[in-house]
C-alpha cells in the first residue's frame, strides 16, 4: 500500500533536497542579488529596504553614519518623484572571505532607462561607486565612496 504524503511533506523534501544538492550559488552572484536589492530599493524609493541593506557599523569618509546615510536617501526621494537606475559592475574584489570592494557606475534619471543609448537624452546623473562589503549573516554596505562620473564611463 502507497501512502499519500501531506503537501507540506513534500515541500520539507524539496527543500532538503535543494540544501544538499550542494548548488549553493557563489560569493559573486550573492552580491549581484545584493546589488539588485539595492536598486530595487532605491527605485521604489524605500529607506526603509535600504537601511537593511547597511551594516550598524557603517561610517563613510564623509563621516556618514548608517543613520545618516539612510536620512541621505530619504531627502533624495523626497526630491526625485521618480527614480530609475542603471548600473555596469565593473569589478568584485574579495580583500578576506567575508569582504568584498564592488565598482560600479550607476546612471539616475527621472525616467526609464532602457539601455545605453538613451542616457545623454535623458540627462542622467552618472556617478562611480566603490562598495565596502561586509558578510555577516547577508552582505552589508560597511563603507562606501561615491564621485561623478562621465557618460564614457558607462
Amino acid at each position: 500500500m502507497i501512502k499519500k504524503i501531506p503537501v507540506l511533506g513534500v515541500v520539507c523534501i524539496a527543500f532538503f533536497l535543494q540544501a544538499c544538492s550542494g548548488s549553493a550559488i557563489s560569493k559573486e552572484d550573492e552580491i549581484k542579488q545584493y546589488l539588485e536589492t539595492g536598486v530595487k530599493a532605491a527605485e521604489n524609493r524605500s529607506s526603509s529596504d535600504l537601511a537593511e541593506l547597511i551594516d550598524d557599523n557603517y561610517l563613510d569618509r564623509k563621516g556618514l553614519n548608517k543613520k545618516e546615510l539612510t536620512k541621505l536617501a530619504r531627502l533624495y526621494f523626497f526630491r526625485h518623484k521618480n527614480i530609475y537606475l542603471f548600473t555596469k559592475l565593473d569589478g568584485i574584489e574579495f580583500l578576506a572571505e567575508n569582504e568584498a570592494l564592488v565598482t560600479l557606475h550607476v546612471a539616475m534619471a527621472g525616467s526609464v532607462i532602457s539601455d545605453i543609448s538613451v542616457l545623454s537624452s535623458l540627462r542622467a546623473k552618472i556617478y562611480k561607486f566603490e562598495l565596502e562589503l561586509i558578510k555577516r549573516d547577508e552582505w552589508l554596505l560597511r563603507e562606501a565612496k561615491w564621485q561623478a562620473a562621465s557618460l564614457g564611463d558607462m
